[in-house]
């Protein structure tokens, strides 16, 4: 492909996306269980079951998984390797956006789209991480844009790629995969009034053959292994549990969506409610055959996942292409000023109150180098009102600045992924010790600890092992102590942790010099 745009987009999403993987640890509680679970495939070489500290794990299907492990065979266990092809996914998404809408509304609108996406908050953090949520947003997108080609250009072939990829994306995620394209599909048939003419045209025996022979083979491998703790784990708790009931530790509020809303689509959080006035007062969307779609998708999967019990941020995810589209036709037609100085103020008072609360962590001044871009556009913003340009521009090379320099300036106060490291060396000198966590558990001490499994025992359990013989090094949180009050131990260690006023502990029954020596 000669187009100069494609290439520009290919080089700042790998640049944004790609590049700075290895720079920093492995994140949060989620990030590090599917790092683990792919290590674990590899060393274990079943390639059909997950585990996570060597117990099953059905959350989610296969897919995933295989990425990592391929990162892991191809670049090495760690964390470059593991989000490699993940984030290659986060890639394919700006481009193949690019190529759809290009092909409609012109190469200019297409690349200010794609942008618009690649900057978008959670878009960058999810496509940066070792987690199913991009790869499930790639294979939905190109779901719904092939189904799109398929329709209004009478097309079999696109009709069959939208089967294949809800054939990935059923392997990524689960059965939301076919069913939420499918939902915003009939729906936007049904605005159309051409809903039962296109149900027969679509050619669903070679469609659905196509996506079974995808997906069957590892669900049907998997069940014939795991039988009905299978079926019971993903398809009844993960799948049905999860959208009708609540889950421990997810929230459920109804409001919750409303309230992150804000960081989810920063930094064009502001616009997009003026995009909707717009929309609807110009009646634009009626002739619009790509606006009408996006304003579909976007709705469908924000009221699907707002109707499930269970909530979290990023499954909103697959809703971001279609927030791209939406924004750009509207800062491409409307300069309106308020939203832009109302994001251009609150990146002014968040740059502030970053500067306040570095100063108080006592972390680098380096890191502050992110706030530099956005304070630079937001001022821009009050001179000129191309604030498409301006804050697209900042927003992504201060996120660029974020992952190359702020986050592995952060990296040495980083308690939990430095603790597992701690115990991988304790355990390469001290063969005979047993590794536990007391009354407490990290998914990220798990990965990096990389030795077997560690089991989370209580009080009680603890008080034995620490009157045994046998070396034991058991891993905590500073206030979890309290509870083997009396108890005599040495502390190996102790790390504050980076946001939290906790601290992680590591101790022992043995004096550390012992086992070093």
């Amino acid at each position: 492909m000669k187009d100069k745009r494609f290439w520009i987009l290919a080089l700042i999403s790998i640049v944004l996306l790609v590049l700075p993987n290895g720079l920093y640890s492995a994140f949060d509680k989620d990030e590090p269980k599917y790092l683990e679970a792919a290590w674990e495939m590899v060393k274990t070489g079943d390639y059909i079951t997950p585990y996570y500290n060597y117990e099953y794990r059905f959350d989610k299907p296969i897919l995933v998984y295989w990425l990592i492990a391929l990162g892991y065979k191809i670049l090495g266990v760690n964390e470059f390797g593991g989000r490699f092809f993940v984030s290659i996914f986060g890639v394919l998404t700006i481009l193949l956006l690019y190529w759809w809408l290009q092909r409609w509304k012109g190469r200019n609108f297409a690349f200010w789209s794609s942008l618009v996406l690649l900057s978008l908050l959670d878009f960058i953090v999810m496509a940066s991480v070792a987690m199913p949520d991009i790869v499930l947003t790639f294979f939905m997108a190109a779901s719904l844009i092939f189904f799109f080609e398929g329709y209004h250009r009478k097309s079999e072939k696109f009709y069959l790629l939208a089967f294949a990829s809800s054939g990935f994306a059923t392997l990524t995620k689960g059965p939301v995969g076919l069913a939420l394209p499918g939902l915003i599909a009939i729906i936007y048939l049904i605005l159309r009034r051409d809903l039962l003419k296109t149900l027969k045209a679509i050619p669903w025996l070679k469609g659905f053959g196509i996506y079974l022979l995808i997906v069957a083979p590892w669900y049907v491998a998997i069940l014939k292994k795991h039988g009905y703790q299978f079926f019971k784990d993903f398809i009844i708790f993960h799948n049905i549990h999860r959208f009708t009931s609540k889950v421990p530790g997810h929230p459920t509020e109804w409001w919750y969506y409303l309230a992150n809303y804000f960081w989810l689509y920063l930094p064009y959080a502001f616009f997009f409610p003026f995009a909707l006035y717009r929309v609807f007062k110009e009646k634009e969307s009626i002739t619009d055959n790509i606006l009408n779609f996006s304003l579909v998708w976007f709705f469908t999967v924000s009221g699907f996942f707002q109707i499930a019990h269970t909530k979290l941020a990023h499954y909103l995810l697959p809703s971001f292409p279609a927030f791209a589209i939406i924004i750009t036709w509207y800062l491409s037609k409307y300069k309106d000023r308020i939203p832009a100085y109302i994001t251009a103020i609150v990146f002014i008072v968040l740059s502030i109150a970053a500067v306040i609360f570095f100063k108080i962590k006592g972390w680098p001044a380096t890191g502050l180098v992110v706030i530099l871009p956005a304070l630079i556009a937001s001022f821009f913003v009050f001179l000129k009102k191309d604030y498409l340009k301006v804050f697209t521009a900042g927003f992504i090379t201060a996120l660029i600045l974020f992952k190359w320099i702020t986050l592995p300036s952060l990296e040495p106060y980083r308690a939990k992924p430095a603790a597992g490291k701690e115990l991988y060396e304790i355990a390469q000198k001290c063969k005979e010790c047993k590794f536990f966590f007391l009354d407490y558990t990290s998914p990220e001490i798990v990965y990096y600890f990389r030795k077997g499994k560690l089991e989370d025992i209580n009080p009680d359990k603890v008080r034995k092992l620490l009157h045994s013989e046998t070396p034991v090094v058991i891993v905590t949180r500073e206030n979890r102590l309290r509870k083997i009050k009396g108890e005599k131990f040495y502390i190996w260690d102790k790390k504050k942790e980076l946001i939290t006023k906790h601290s992680i502990v590591i101790i022992s029954n043995y004096p550390k010099e012992k086992i070093d020596g």
